[in-house]
């Protein structure tokens, strides 16, 4: 976070979130429950015929876009006791039922997807051809039933809604050659 958004005042905070207020009335949104910071993973495997990449995504409903499940980047908080390369190895086993070991990651920089937050969000990539999948470790909670993960293609991927999903293909796409 920059020195600018450290003078603030609470207007409204509930377990998740506040919206905070600099001196001068500029107001944005912190997500308390990760001091602001969030991964995102994309998985990726070689197809068996080596004819192409395939990428995972996650299908779950996100109430402020629809009561639908739609197709999302594999997201999560990150935790005090975590590193963010932590975080994204636990976010992958959890969402996805897939391991990856920290030093298997690929960075692929920092986004900060709202100028209304100043939520920064940490991007990954993992080669998991060949893993073994098992269930993923669902919490339970009413929006993680019923959601999955699914391959997608290149062309798939960029036509999904979600913008963290989208630069993270665009970013691993471009510095791996895929």
């Amino acid at each position: 976070m920059n020195q600018f958004a450290q003078e603030y005042e609470i207007l409204f905070e509930n377990r998740f979130l506040q919206i905070r207020q600099t001196p001068d009335g500029y107001t944005f949104v912190h997500e308390i429950r990760c001091e602001g910071q969030i991964v995102v993973l994309l998985p990726f495997r070689y197809k068996m015929d080596m004819s192409g990449v395939e990428f995972l995504a996650r299908r779950e409903v996100c109430p402020a876009h629809s009561r639908e499940a739609e197709l999302y980047s594999i997201t999560g908080g990150k935790e005090a006791d975590l590193s963010l390369e932590a975080t994204a190895c636990r976010e992958l086993l959890e969402e996805s039922g897939l391991t990856a070991m920290q030093d298997e990651l690929i960075p692929l920089g920092i986004v900060k997807p709202s100028k209304a937050m100043d939520t920064q969000v940490s991007l990954f990539a993992v080669d998991v051809t060949g893993k073994k999948q098992v269930a993923p470790q669902v919490d339970g909670s009413y929006f993680e039933q019923g959601s999955s993960v699914e391959w997608v293609s290149s062309e798939e991927g960029v036509s999904i809604e979600d913008p963290l999903l989208v630069t993270a293909l665009t970013r691993l796409r471009t510095r791996q050659n895929l």
